[in-house]
Order: C-alpha cells, then structure tokens, then sequence
C-alpha cells in the first residue's frame, strides 16, 4: 500500500505489475533449465571452435584498470 501511494498508482496495479514480474522469471528460469537438459561440454566445446581467435574491437574492450569481481 506504500508502494501503491508513493508512486500514485493503484494497489491493484502493483500487484499486477509483481505477480507479472514473477511469472517472467519462472517462466524464464523454466526455459533455460530445459535447454540446459539438452546441453553438453562436448557441445560447448565444439561451440567455441567456431568463434575466431582474434582481440576484440576497441569498442568491446574492458575498461583499463578493471577488476573482476570474483
């Protein structure tokens, strides 16, 4: 109800609007995890012979000085 009155729309619509949300990401999560059942590393690996070993363009290129996060 917060929500709903600090963003001057009704109720109803923020309940549509998550339950909307919700249901992309299950449906989402339901999509991958069958196309996952399908893949292999042997498939992956067959996948990547197929992408040229080259650097990439400057405008795809990491910022200096960037760090992963893990």
């Amino acid at each position: 109800q917060e929500l709903a009155a600090r963003e001057n729309v009704p109720l109803e619509q923020i309940i549509s609007l998550a339950v909307a949300q919700a249901v992309g990401v299950w449906s989402n999560e339901s999509y991958i995890a069958m196309r996952a059942k399908g893949a292999s590393r042997e498939k992956f690996l067959d996948a990547l012979k197929e992408v040229p070993d080259v650097e990439p363009p400057d405008y795809d290129r990491l910022p200096e000085g960037y760090k992963s996060g893990g």
